[in-house]
Parts: structure tokens; sequence; C-alpha cells
């Protein structure tokens, strides 16, 4: 498990990212912004979901929120063609297919 210090830092230098989010991060090895910008969100995204999170789901919106960190920007800023690659990845995932 996550410092609390380490997630709540990383939470605060990344936007779109909560504390959840950061523990997930930190979790799987991506305890920095300049490393999730490195991956990108959705190779952060797999390394971070590969047995799909708590319920088994393999939700786009943590997509939105990590591609966000990576732009430094609102997640409703990305444009919806990257929104709509990273619905199909999840749906992807869930199925099985990635």
């Amino acid at each position: 498990m996550a410092d609390s210090r380490e997630v709540k830092q990383l939470a605060n230098q990344l936007r779109n990212v909560g504390p959840k989010l950061a523990s997930k991060l930190i979790e799987a090895g991506i305890d920095s912004p300049d490393k999730l910008r490195q991956l990108g969100a959705k190779k952060a995204f797999s390394m971070m979901y590969a047995k799909g999170d708590a319920y088994g789901d393999y939700n786009a919106a943590y997509l939105f929120a990590l591609e966000g960190a990576v732009r430094n920007c609102d997640w409703l800023e990305i444009p919806e063609e990257i929104k709509q690659e990273y619905r199909e990845y999840a749906q992807d995932l869930q199925k099985g297919k990635t």
C-alpha cells in the first residue's frame, strides 16, 4: 500500500488525479509526473489495471484522467477522438482483447 504522504504529493502534482488514482499509480511503480508522461496514459492504465479494478472494470474515465494529467489539462479538454479511442481500448480490455 502506498504511503499517504506520497499519495497526497502525487495527487497534488497531477491534474485530474485524486488520492485513489494516485495510490493506484504508485502501486504500479508510477511515482512521479515524469514517469507518467514517459509512459503515456494507455501504458500507465495497462500497468495499473492489469487485472481490472476492484470491480473487474476497465473504466475509460481513468484513461481520460490520466491523459489530462499527461497533457496538464482538464479531462474535458481532451479531443473527442482521443476519448473515443480510449473508450474502445477500455472495452477491448474488458473483453480480453488487449
